[in-house]
């Protein structure tokens, strides 16, 4: 499947890194990727044309600091996506905005810090654009980071149901059961956690009683896909130790284990990736695993099954984080990789050979012009429905694209693409333009109704 590009890595610095984000860091509307360094500086990489190169500030390099997990969301709703990172144990975690022509810290003396913070993800609860950050820690209590007024920040999670204590190794958010924003939680040391969304903004925590607490496993990678195409979003979690597990969602809004034969024998998986990166209008599994080979799934023949990854098997890598992006803007998603936990290593790059398939990208925004995460998009062609989210933070300690990719195959027809935002606002546009960016403005209360 992949082909190596790791040689447009320009600057690559072995070291020990951790989650991956994908943000526009600089205002150009192009996406600049974000690599947490555990044993040295954070890097943001720009494509230049030729090649990625670092254009970090000494502010979010951030050289004092073991970074961990991060995220992206705009934080006080001006239209511009705020940085979180999540530094564990070395130091206080960062909330980067942009003020006054340069990168500040938003949690600079303040007493909000996690006990040992690591996975991070961007939760916009009633979908007025903006956006809180959910912290899940090692061993203390989730928080819930939000601006309640322009010089004020509070831990939200004990008042909304989320101040959980757990061993938090991953987060995704979507409309899985409700049109909020529900939350699964990959936990290491402990079950893993599900919270549906009330219409209050407050959570209730699920899991035993859905069928996916997996109380066995050690988690970390989570992602979201409709895997059986029935148009409900399944949940899927990679672990450490034991099988990985693909929870499919029920009628009546329950799960269960769809005991994928090529995923019983598990990995030591750290990242997780569910992306098209080849447009045949079938999302593939690709599990970067650590210390071990890594693993790719796609739908072949009516059924999920182990494929060739080529190049990005990486034998004797030591996988971390993992994001999905088109960087170049060419219509085919790259994957980059991270590397660390047991020793330093540099970052890798990957991408699928160049076929004649069809694509097409849908990018919603909300009311300040900044990416929904969260929204909803479905895309209907060639009698099937495809079903995607825009990422608000997943994969292990990463956090993907804020675009929803679709591969269309050998068909460049459409016949439409419907955007919910998690406020309800919806819009459907007919006969979209393939093998094009939609940038999708939120609707007047005319248009969405």
């Amino acid at each position: 499947m992949f082909q190596s590009r790791s040689h447009l890595l320009a600057d690559n610095p072995a070291q020990m890194y951790s989650g991956l984000a994908v943000t526009d860091i600089d205002g150009d509307g192009n996406f600049e990727c974000i690599a947490a360094g555990w044993s040295g500086p954070n890097l943001v990489l720009k494509w230049g044309g030729d090649a990625f190169y670092d254009v970090s500030t000494p502010d979010l390099a951030d050289r004092r600091a073991l970074a961990m997990g991060l995220a992206a969301g705009d934080f006080d709703g001006d239209g511009r996506e705020e940085i979180y990172v999540a530094n564990g144990e070395s130091a206080p975690d960062r909330l980067f905005a942009w003020r006054r022509g340069a990168w500040r810290d938003l949690l600079a003396g303040s007493p909000l810090r996690s006990v040992s913070s690591l996975s991070v993800l961007a939760l916009d609860r009633f979908g007025m654009g903006r956006f809180g950050f959910l912290v899940a820690n090692e061993g203390g209590p989730f928080r819930l980071i939000e601006l309640l007024s322009e010089d004020r920040i509070a831990d939200n999670a004990p008042l909304l149901g989320l101040a959980r204590i757990a061993g938090g190794r991953a987060l995704a958010a979507g409309p899985i059961l409700t049109h909020g924003l529900d939350i699964y939680a990959s936990n290491e040391g402990i079950s893993n956690m599900f919270f549906t969304a009330g219409p209050d903004g407050r959570y209730a925590e699920r899991a035993m009683e859905l069928g996916l607490a997996d109380s066995l496993g050690h988690g970390r990678g989570a992602a979201l896909l409709d895997a059986n195409f029935d148009g409900r979003f399944d949940i899927l979690c990679a672990n450490a130790q034991g099988p990985h597990r693909l929870f499919l969602q029920g009628h009546a809004g329950n799960f269960a284990d769809a005991c994928l034969r090529d995923l019983e024998g598990g990995s030591r998986a750290r990242g997780l990736v569910v992306a098209d990166f080849d447009n045949d209008g079938f999302e593939e599994i690709f599990l970067h695993n650590h210390g071990a080979p890594n693993l790719m799934l796609g739908w072949r023949d009516g059924n999920w099954k182990a494929i060739d990854c080529g190049d990005a098997r990486e034998d004797r890598g030591f996988g971390t984080g993992a994001v999905a992006a088109d960087w170049d803007n060419d219509g085919r998603l790259e994957l980059m990789l991270a590397h660390g936990e047991s020793a330093p290593q540099p970052l890798t790059l990957y991408a699928a050979p160049p076929n004649n398939n069809h694509w097409l990208r849908v990018m919603p925004l909300t009311s300040a012009g900044a990416p929904a995460r969260g929204a909803l998009v479905k895309l209907k062609a060639a009698n099937r429905v495809q079903l995607r989210t825009i990422d608000c933070g997943s994969g292990y300690l990463s956090q993907g694209e804020p675009v929803a990719h679709f591969g269309l195959g050998a068909s460049s027809t459409v016949d439409s693409i419907e955007i919910r935002w998690v406020d309800g606002a919806l819009l459907t546009l007919h006969n979209p333009q393939a093998n094009t960016v939609h940038r999708i403005k939120y609707p007047s209360k005319e248009a969405s109704q």
